[in-house]
Order: structure tokens, then sequence, then C-alpha cells
């Protein structure tokens, strides 16, 4: 009776790991806040911009505007979001682009000011949940 007792407990306490576990490793990360928004130049939107956020000491984030100026974060390929906390931003839409439909390559002159791109004084606190802020850069 002590054995079966035994194995019943056992197997109680696999099936509670293995449903812990399973619900632990959901694809949403609590570390990222879903970040999206719109950057313009000069009350312009900017297009084929690329947008990093990087935070200390973690891997950064991307995102890409389209004609319309509007981005999302994207911490992989599949997870949408930035790590909670101050991140570093960068925005840059110069050099070599692709029209991923087409496979179309073009040399696009870089637009934005250094200020915002390689001597970057841009930061963003991303929060957890969902948010939205907009860049609004200017040339001068």
């Amino acid at each position: 009776m002590t054995s079966l007792l035994f194995k019943h407990h056992l197997m109680v306490l696999v099936l509670a790991a293995a449903v812990m576990t399973t619900l632990g490793c959901g694809s949403e990360n609590e570390n990222l806040g879903k970040v999206s928004g719109t950057v313009t130049l000069d009350g312009e939107p900017l297009k084929h911009a690329v947008i990093t956020f990087q935070p200390t000491g973690g891997r950064p984030a991307y995102g890409k505007t389209g004609d319309d100026g509007k981005y999302t974060m994207m911490y992989t390929r599949s997870d949408a979001g930035a790590t909670v906390g101050v991140n570093k931003v960068t925005i840059t839409n110069g050099g070599e682009k692709r029209n991923e439909e087409t496979n179309e390559v073009w040399y696009q002159k870089e637009q934005v000011p250094a200020r915002y791109n390689s001597r970057s004084e841009l930061t963003y606190d991303v929060q957890p949940g969902t948010q939205t802020h907009d860049f609004e850069l200017k040339s001068k």
C-alpha cells in the first residue's frame, strides 16, 4: 500500500511540474514592453528608417518604418517589443535598401542628423505593456 501511495504522489508531482513548466514557456516575455509609433522628420513621415532600442546590458530591439513613418519594435522575428527600462535609441534611413516583395535594391542617402543615430541623444524608457511613442526629429 505504501508503494502505491508513493507512486501516486510521485505521479502528482510530475504532472504538477509539467503543467508549471508548460505555463512558464509561453512566448510572452514579461521583460518586454510593446512599443509602436510614428517617426517624422521636419513634420513629414520618415520612410524606410531603422529604429534601434539598445538597453544597458541586453539585446537590442529593431523597428522599420513604412511609407507612413509608422514602426513597431521587434525583439525577435516573432516577439514584438523592447526590453523594459531605459533604452538608447538610434534612427537612421541611409544605406542599402531592399523591397522585400520585389527584391529591388537601392541606396538611400542618409537624411537623419547624426544626433539621432551615430551620436544619438535619444532615449526611451520602455514600460511593461503596450505603449505608443512618436519621434519628431528636426533636420536643423
